[in-house]
């Protein structure tokens, strides 16, 4: 609940900030409307929290809440109220998205305690997505809390058969898993909501590698159909990498080339380099250049 509340804080903090006075009565309205309609129909079941108004160029068009459980382990349901005259509560829609979320929380627990089996400090969370046929496939996504050794085939063999095992037990026809590898080994206790654990801003920062492995349904059995491995540098890292290939290129006279860091996905890459390209004029040369050492070698 600590962990919910502060969140709350910092929604309300971003959603006010910089708002016009002009919003405040209809803030009001929105907030007055949403609470005597969720105690109207749900008693004391739940409460709401206002987040901030969704403007654009001094128009509304809608008011953001958390509608949240009255107990010690709150669900906590976002909810978007269109700016319309009456307002309109989506009883339907919310209760939809509330029962998605409880499974989504189900599911995570479980994903979590199978995970950590084979990695004690890992973080997971289950994501059920609907398709746009009305079917749904599985999004999971597991933090590790541990590198990727350098025999990595082992290791992705290892995860391949645990991901097909957790597979089988699934009705639906796709599971996409996602494992992402911190640079160091991860010994902190979590404790925080996992949901705003792996929040892009929060998460971006905690890991160096990501594995990737999906599985469609064919016929009864499972499949893998597809493995990349892709590195996640923070801006620090890729500058100085940038700055050591500057300073090749400037000493062997590609001073007017340009750098690209590449994107790469292959599983069986070399985890020490990363790939890079120069270009000038529509001629292009490709190299590696090694993590720590800063040490350049090219593709012929």
């Amino acid at each position: 609940m600590k962990n919910l509340t502060f969140l709350i804080i910092t929604f309300l903090a971003f959603g006010c900030h910089g708002q016009n006075k002009m919003f405040e009565k209809e803030e009001k309205n929105a907030k007055e409307f949403m609470e005597s309609k969720i105690s109207e129909i749900y008693n004391d079941q739940f409460k709401t929290e206002f987040i901030g108004t969704w403007h654009e160029f001094g128009k509304i068009y809608g008011f953001k809440f958390y509608i949240i459980e009255n107990n010690d382990y709150p669900i906590a349901v976002e909810y978007n109220l269109g700016n319309q005259e009456p307002f309109e509560f989506d009883k339907q829609g919310f209760e939809k998205e509330y029962e998605a979320i409880k499974v989504k929380i189900k599911a995570s627990e479980q994903l979590e305690k199978d995970i950590q089996v084979y990695y004690p400090n890992a973080r997971a969370i289950a994501n059920r997505i609907e398709n746009r046929d009305g079917t749904y496939r599985w999004v999971n996504n597991i933090y590790t809390a541990q590198p990727l050794d350098k025999e990595k085939e082992k290791t992705f063999t290892e995860l391949n058969a645990l991901c097909n095992s957790l597979t089988n037990k699934l009705s639906e026809e796709k599971a996409f898993y996602n494992f992402y590898f911190p640079n160091e080994i991860d010994r902190t206790e979590y404790t925080d909501n996992r949901f705003s654990f792996f929040e892009f801003d929060n998460f971006s920062q905690k890991h160096i590698h990501h594995y990737r492995v999906d599985f469609i349904k064919n016929g009864e059995e499972f499949e893998m159909t597809n493995q990349k491995l892709y590195d996640n540098l923070d801006e620090e890292q890729s500058e100085k990498l940038t700055e050591s290939i500057e300073k090749w290129k400037n000493e062997n006279g590609f001073e007017t080339w340009e750098i690209s860091l590449l994107t790469e996905s292959s599983i069986d890459r070399d985890l020490d380099f990363k790939k890079f390209m120069l270009s000038s004029n529509g001629e292009k040369k490709f190299g590696f250049i090694n993590l720590e050492t800063k040490e350049l070698k090219f593709v012929e």
